[in-house]
């Protein structure tokens, strides 16, 4: 007894010295996770190391970043040519110009057109809007009803709208952008206009934010709340909530402080890293706890009941942990940065709460009284029985249940061979946000938001503005506008179009390349002396090797775009002189549809590698190749039945949403590595492999059960996103948890009975 009390009192003082030490690590990362900041910038999903990415960035800084402009949409109800709308317009485009971190505000009001002079010598710049004169009003509408040029794409008289176009500055970091945002907001809201629609993406990247910074605290007071109930229900008593709480929200703040530490800041991926934290760490807290209540009611002192708990369910808990951040850590190979800082940070955050839950429940049980054991011999029965019975129809329907999951398994291969990637802008957001309201009426009313971009490249010897390219340009510019969908094209042609017009007395039936070379050579001469105008170097490089045709269209979404280009390509075979000009699509929308269609093939890549690796572990651990194999089996069926599910339901996969089955396999394999586990403590305590099977099934399908409940409750908490992404996400990985649960008490309990025949 004395030896006993010996023990106690040494494990006890070692105790106090862990407490210390987390308390201190932890009051640092505390202090650290407080300062930690929300960003989102869709170019980090751009593919690392990526060929169309080194060319782009060479590209725009020969020429513009795309995705630096802001659209401004007005609409007035009776009619654009409205004298006092007009004024509001014109004020309101000289504040514009008063904003920080601006580059160009170009407004159709102060647009104008080339004619030659009354005199017929030289040429004059005339308005498209004389807003001072409302007698001139008609045929300023009629000129821009009859235009070809930029200014009818700003203006849609029929709808009574136009829009401004703001180009910010070039690659603005996020203090700026944020500044930039607040100030255009201002201005507007002092203005006062009745309809006005905003795009770009700094207010993209400001709406994103905003909705991450609420979904963040949501998600993690909805997990807390769902655990605090289970907690109640399952141990009835103040330290039963208060331990394992503690735990895995000190987990959840140590990992949000290696975050900041680390300088990374939160995105929408990494939100999902406390629900994920809470609710794994409390799996493995349950499974601890559970077991250290089991010792003490057989009557273990503490010290023997922790070293119980300790061996028997740590290793298992350490097993689960690392196998979970496997599967996060597979994640790297995705190539894109908030991909990746989600499967490490989780990875980590995975182990700390492991390390944190090894040290800190058995340091708080040892300098606390023992817990008073409720007696809850009829609820243990109650489940003993249950699953009893249901273990003695499955052995009796071995058949049956391996039929039906050879008959599932083909259904579901079907169905996830249908599964389809696709992308589009701003898809993360529902009809009802603002930002989603303002993205349809551009589409509808200005020919969409997407950015095109085509570099291009004349063949060897030859320069942009040389006449056999601009012809084969021009062929290319008018299959894009016809039958690609692109809307308010500029390229190199359009200088000699306007210049060709302008020396023809203005003239509509003029605004087109010459039909011989030796006037277009004239044109050529004629514009040398405008060759440094930056309206023109943002289209034909310096060097004139290089050119740019630009414009913008409706986003049909990334599959559609992968498909047109495909077209776009035989078009070109077909019809354009490749020994003349040459092309590359680029731009950040093209890098990001590109990229996409690469994630799935990581994904999958990643889930073989962790699956070899997990069972070589098993395999290793169990000293059995066969028990290795047995370990993966459940777990490639939930993976598979929630493919097959995506399928059928016709729900396309994008860069955020394809990382579930990564998620789901990381946390789902925790079951099979506690059951085999417990099965391997039974078989090594001599006892037959039935005998052992059903007590495992018993003791550890209570456990599975009760784990995935607690898993579903905090995972569940994601389908009350205002992203869709994450939205799909809580759905595919609930359902792949309740088909793992289904699996591990079905079908790897058949497997075992098989193995021992």
């Amino acid at each position: 007894m004395e030896d006993h009390i010996k023990e106690e009192i040494k494990w006890r003082k070692y105790s106090r010295y862990v407490l210390a030490g987390l308390t201190l690590v932890l009051l640092f990362l505390g202090y650290s996770s407080s300062k930690l900041e929300f960003d989102y910038d869709f170019e980090k999903f751009f593919p690392q190391e990526d060929n169309d990415l080194v060319f782009y960035e060479d590209y725009r800084e020969k020429f513009e970043n795309d995705s630096d402009f802001i659209l401004l949409g007005f609409t007035n109800k009776i009619g654009v040519f409205d004298q006092q709308f007009l004024q509001k317009i014109q004020d309101f485009t000289a504040k514009l110009r008063e904003l920080p971190h601006l580059r160009e505000v170009i407004s159709p009001l102060e647009m104008k057109f080339v004619e030659v002079s009354p005199a017929g010598i030289g040429f004059s710049q005339r308005p498209f809007f004389h807003i001072d004169d409302t007698s001139r009003y008609k045929s300023d509408r009629e000129r821009i009803e009859k235009s070809i040029e930029p200014v009818s794409e700003m203006v849609n008289l029929e709808n009574n709208s136009l829009i401004i176009v703001i180009k910010n500055k070039q690659l603005i970091d996020k203090d700026d952008s944020d500044e930039l945002a607040r100030a255009l907001q201002k201005v507007i809201d002092k203005e006062g206009f009745k309809e006005v629609h905003v795009m770009g993406k700094i207010m993209g990247q400001q709406v994103y934010v905003s909705v991450m910074k609420v979904e963040f605290i949501t998600f993690a007071s909805i997990s807390i709340f769902v655990l605090i109930i289970f907690l109640i229900i399952a141990y009835r008593a103040l330290w039963g909530i208060l331990i394992p709480l503690a735990t895995v929200l000190l987990a959840v703040v140590g990992s949000l402080g290696f975050m900041q530490l680390s300088g990374t800041p939160l995105n929408m991926m990494t939100t999902l890293l406390p629900v994920i934290m809470l609710v794994v760490g409390m799996s493995d807290v349950v499974h601890l706890v559970s077991k250290y209540l089991e010792e003490i009611r057989y009557g273990r002192t503490k010290t023997v009941a922790i070293k119980n708990m300790l061996k028997k369910v740590g290793v298992a808990t350490l097993l689960t942990s690392l196998t979970t951040s496997l599967g996060f850590v597979t994640l790297i190979g995705v190539g894109m940065e908030p991909i990746q800082d989600f499967g490490i940070f989780t990875a980590v955050g995975v182990l700390m709460a492991f390390i944190l839950s090894i040290l800190f429940i058995p340091s708080i049980f040892l300098n606390i009284k023992k817990p008073k054991i409720t007696d809850s011999t009829k609820v243990q029965n109650a489940w003993e029985r249950a699953l009893g019975a249901f273990f003695i129809k499955l052995c009796r329907n071995q058949k049956a249940v391996l039929v039906f999951y050879s008959i599932i398994t083909v259904v579901c291969i079907v169905g996830a061979c249908r599964i389809k990637f696709d992308y589009f802008l701003m898809q993360d957001l529902g009809e009802d946000q603002v930002l989603m309201q303002d993205l349809r009426y551009f589409q509808k009313q200005f020919g969409g938001i997407r950015p095109f971009e085509l570099a291009i490249i004349p063949a060897e010897g030859k320069q942009v503005n040389d006449y056999d390219v601009i012809l084969e340009i021009e062929k290319l510019e008018e299959y894009l506008k016809e039958e690609y969908g692109v809307n308010q094209i500029i390229s190199p042609t359009v200088p000699f179009k306007f210049a060709n017009k302008t020396l023809r007395s203005g003239r509509d039936d003029y605004y087109k390349i010459p039909d011989n070379e030796k006037r277009f050579n004239y044109l050529k001469r004629q514009m040398e002396t405008f060759e440094d105008r930056a309206e023109l170097q943002q289209i034909i490089s310096k060097d004139k090797k290089l050119g740019r045709l630009f414009g913008r269209m409706v986003d049909p979404g990334s599959g559609a775009m992968l498909g047109k280009n495909d077209k776009l390509k035989a078009f070109y075979d077909a019809n354009i002189n490749s020994s003349v000009l040459g092309y590359k699509l680029t731009g950040t929308a093209v890098i990001i549809d590109e990229a996409g269609r690469h994630v799935s093939e990581n994904i999958v890549i990643g889930l073989l590698f962790a699956f070899v690796l997990i069972g070589i572990s098993m395999a290793i651990l169990f000293k059995s190749i066969k028990m290795g194999f047995i370990s993966l089996v459940p777990n490639m069926f939930p993976i598979l039945l929630t493919a097959g599910y995506i399928g059928f339901a016709g729900i396309d996969l994008n860069m955020s949403t394809a990382i579930v089955f990564t998620i789901a396999f990381g946390i789902a394999v925790d079951d099979t590595i506690h059951f085999l586990s417990r099965f391997k403590q039974e078989m090594g305590q001599g006892r037959s492999n039935l005998f052992a099977l059903r007590r495992t099934f018993i003791s550890t399908g209570k456990a599975i059960i009760i784990t995935s409940i607690i898993l579903l409750g905090g995972f569940g908490s994601l389908i009350f996103s205002n992203f869709l992404s994450t939205f799909y996400i809580g759905l595919f990985v609930c359902m792949t948890l309740v088909f793992a649960v289904i699996t591990d008490l079905t079908l790897l309990p058949m497997m075992l009975l098989k193995k021992n025949k």
